[in-house]
């Protein structure tokens, strides 16, 4: 649908200025990735821990009023649930994401939404259904995000599938290749073959980054005498400078992981030297710096919003 747009003209200082009128009533398209560390949009990210409090916070930041209930949203990291559908947390931060990206449109006044999110490859078929109507509130949605009132229809949700988004519109002339997702909890790996998912050829390992930043704190206590903070290693990925002494325990626990993650790869016949392969999610950066093989063949996608940015493509190109 088009977004309808009335031209206005309007005096400043005598002169003639031109503005524009959005019509609230256009549905906006909002992709959010759910993350099982930090929850994404296609410009915003934040972390995923939901609190509860009966207090007035100092501040609006993270502040979200529903339903007669306050929450802080993002000061850390949400604990692994065995499913994002087994109680709100998920939902309030689908609130939340969908405030900030509004927020990001300056499109806050808008009265209907359609939203696009996605599951796990591996558990597209099992999970999309539930997630969906999890997702989906047909009631008006009312509430306070950061002291901004929104209130809005769900017009639409519709469900994609992890890790292939990632690539979705990432592949050029490559028609073979493997993706593989290094998210917090867990790796998928797809392959996919003249542009198309294969179902069949979809795996999903428990080889997540959290558990390279568990060892690294453990790892740090004799050697610093203090647990190193999670802060400081995903500061060090990203190429902030952090406290020298942390540093070669850091290398040593990323360095580690890369290669478990490599090792994995060859368990199930992947050809790192060959084959076409693209790193995607929270552990591309630590591939890019630590995997031991490189090559022409290897690309790395390092924009962790690239799954919500794929949602939104599938979206608009397939529908």
């Amino acid at each position: 649908m088009t977004e309808k747009r009335n031209i206005n003209y309007y005096a400043v200082d005598g002169l003639i200025m031109q503005g524009e009128h959005v019509d609230v009533n256009v549905p906006i398209k909002i992709a959010l990735d759910h993350g099982w560390s930090s929850i994404k949009g296609e410009h915003i990210f934040m972390e995923n821990l939901v609190t509860q409090v009966d207090y007035t916070p100092l501040t609006n930041n993270g502040l979200l009023e529903y339903r007669g209930r306050k929450y802080i949203i993002g000061q850390g990291r949400l604990g692994k649930q065995a499913t994002k559908t087994e109680n709100d947390n998920y939902f309030l931060l689908t609130l939340a994401g969908i405030a900030k990206e509004l927020n990001y449109q300056k499109r806050e006044k808008t009265t209907h939404v359609e939203l696009y999110a996605g599951v796990p490859l591996t558990m597209f078929g099992a999970e999309r259904k539930a997630f969906r109507e999890y997702l989906w509130h047909k009631e008006q949605l009312s509430f306070n995000f950061e002291g901004v009132h929104y209130c809005f229809y769900l017009d639409k949700v519709k469900i994609y599938a992890q890790c292939y988004a990632a690539i979705a519109n990432r592949m050029g002339d490559m028609n073979r290749l493997r993706c593989v997702d290094l998210g917090s909890w867990t790796m998928d790996v797809l392959s996919v073959k003249d542009k198309i998912p294969m179902d069949k050829d979809a795996y999903t390992y428990e080889v997540g980054l959290i558990t390279a930043f568990e060892r690294i704190k453990k790892d740090g206590l004799p050697k610093v005498h203090c647990e190193i903070p999670e802060e400081d290693i995903t500061d060090y990925i990203k190429g902030t400078s952090v406290n020298d002494e942390f540093i070669p325990i850091i290398e040593k626990g990323l360095q580690e992981y890369a290669d478990n993650v490599e090792a994995k790869l060859r368990e199930i016949k992947v050809d790192l030297k060959h084959e076409n392969i693209i790193y995607v999610g929270g552990g591309a950066s630590v591939m890019k710096k630590f995997g031991r093989t490189k090559g022409r063949n290897i690309q790395y996608v390092t924009d962790v919003k690239a799954n919500a940015i794929g949602y939104r493509y599938l979206a608009d190109n397939i529908g």
